[in-house]
């Protein structure tokens, strides 16, 4: 009869239950660095933190008016030199109509 296998090589170091408390071991594993940060980098940061709650909605639209979405999602890319998306511009035109209505 063989005997039991010895498992003390496969105990986690990290309890595998901890990811319904946020992720608090992999944070209390992080070694904590010094933050120097801009002013810039921060702006930057608290933009990304306060997004609006969004959801999807799935439109079908005439090709014609979507390779002008495409064209002029390129050109603004380019004339800015950051990323415009296509839904940004979408975005744009109904907050325009519906708050110029």
């Amino acid at each position: 009869m063989k005997t039991k296998p010895n498992t003390e090589q496969f105990q986690a170091k990290k309890d595998p239950s901890s990811f319904l408390e946020s992720g608090a071991a992999d944070l209390a594993n992080q070694i904590e660095k010094p933050q120097q940060a801009s002013s810039e980098s921060q702006a930057l940061t608290i933009q990304t933190t306060t997004k609006v709650h969004r959801e999807q909605k799935i439109f079908r639209l005439p090709v014609d008016l979507i390779n002008q979405l495409k064209r002029e999602s390129y050109e603004r890319s380019m004339k800015t030199g950051s990323r415009v998306t296509e839904t940004e511009l979408v975005e744009q035109a109904l907050k325009a109509y519906f708050i110029d209505r």
